[in-house]
C-alpha cells in the first residue's frame, strides 16, 4: 500500500488560497476642452473659467500653453465636477446644432463654442452672401459657422492631412460640401495659387497654432496680392498675452476681447491708404 500523505492543515500549515486577478480599474477621463488633450483621473490638475457651474475646461499642461495663474486651480475629480464635452458644433443658421468632428490627436485647438458664439455676434451675427477664406482652418469650425450664417462660398486651408479629411467630413455632415473648397497646402503657396485666380474675400479668418506671432504680415501680403475686398472682415484668434496692434496697414481693429488665454482681434480692411 502506498503511503497516506499528512494534511497540511492538520499538520498546521494552511493551504494557501488560489489567486485572484484583481478586477480592471476604469479609469475616468477628462479632455481638455483647448487642446483636445486627454487625461486620466487625478493624472492632471485642471483650470476652470466661469461662472455659475457653468466651465470652459482646459487642463494645467505646459505643453498646452494653457497655464492661466488667474483662474482657480481645481483637480476636478476631487471635487466631483466633472469635464465638459469637448465636442463643438455649429452655434446658429442652415446648420444649427449639427455636430462638428474633432481632428485626432493633439496638433489642432479647435475654437470652443463659447468664443466662437462671442465671435460672430460681433462680426455677424449673419451674413447677405460673401466669400470666406478660412487659412489654418483645423476642423473648419470657423469657415462652416460663416456659411451656415449665410455666406456664399467658403476656401479652407491647411497643411495637415488630419485637418483636411475632417473638414471636408465636417462639411458632408453639415451638408454645406456644395459651398466650399478645401485645399491640403501650406498657407503661403495656398494664398500664391489664390492670387492667380484673382480671388477675393470678404471675410477671413486666421487662427495659426499660437507659437505663430505673424498674422499681421499674413493679412498685409494677402491685402499687397489683393485678395482682399474693400470693408472686407479679418478675424485674427491668438493667445491674449500677445498684442497685434490697433493698426497695420490699411487694417484697423474695430474690436478686441479676451476669453482666459485666448483673445479675438477684428480688423476691417479700409483699402489701400
Amino acid at each position: 500500500m502506498g503511503e497516506e500523505k499528512p494534511d497540511e492543515e492538520l499538520m498546521g500549515k494552511r493551504k494557501s488560497s488560489p489567486r485572484l486577478s484583481p478586477a480592471p480599474v476604469k479609469r475616468r477621463y477628462y479632455h481638455c476642452d483647448r487642446s483636445g488633450r486627454k487625461y486620466t483621473r487625478g493624472r492632471e490638475n485642471f483650470f476652470a473659467d466661469g461662472a455659475e457651474g457653468k466651465y470652459t475646461i482646459f487642463c494645467g499642461a505646459a505643453e498646452c500653453g494653457n497655464i492661466a495663474p488667474s483662474a482657480p486651480r481645481m483637480s476636478l475629480w476631487r471635487r466631483g465636477e466633472g469635464a465638459r464635452d469637448s465636442n463643438v458644433r455649429v452655434i446658429s443658421g442652415e446648420a444649427r446644432g449639427r455636430p462638428l468632428k474633432a481632428v485626432p490627436g493633439h496638433s489642432t485647438r479647435p475654437t470652443t463654442d463659447k468664443v466662437k458664439e462671442a465671435l460672430f455676434s460681433i462680426i455677424g451675427p449673419y451674413f447677405d452672401g460673401g466669400r470666406v477664406l478660412d487659412l489654418f482652418a483645423g476642423t473648419g469650425g470657423l469657415g462652416i459657422e460663416a456659411l451656415s450664417r449665410g455666406a456664399d462660398h467658403a476656401v479652407f486651408i491647411d497643411a495637415n492631412p488630419k485637418s483636411v479629411a475632417v473638414i471636408r467630413h465636417n462639411l458632408e455632415a453639415t451638408g454645406l460640401a456644395g459651398k466650399a473648397e478645401v485645399y491640403r497646402n501650406d498657407a503661403g503657396k495656398a494664398v500664391r495659387q489664390l492670387e492667380r485666380r484673382g480671388m477675393k474675400f470678404d471675410l477671413i479668418f486666421l487662427d495659426p497654432p499660437y507659437i505663430m506671432k505673424d498674422c499681421a504680415d499674413r493679412l498685409l501680403d494677402l491685402a499687397a496680392r489683393g485678395l482682399v475686398a474693400d470693408g472686407a472682415t479679418a478675424v485674427v484668434e491668438h493667445e491674449s498675452g500677445f498684442d497685434y496692434g490697433d493698426r497695420f496697414g490699411a487694417f484697423g481693429r474695430r474690436r478686441h476681447a479676451t476669453y482666459g488665454e485666448v483673445a479675438l482681434s477684428i480688423y476691417r480692411y479700409e483699402g489701400e491708404a
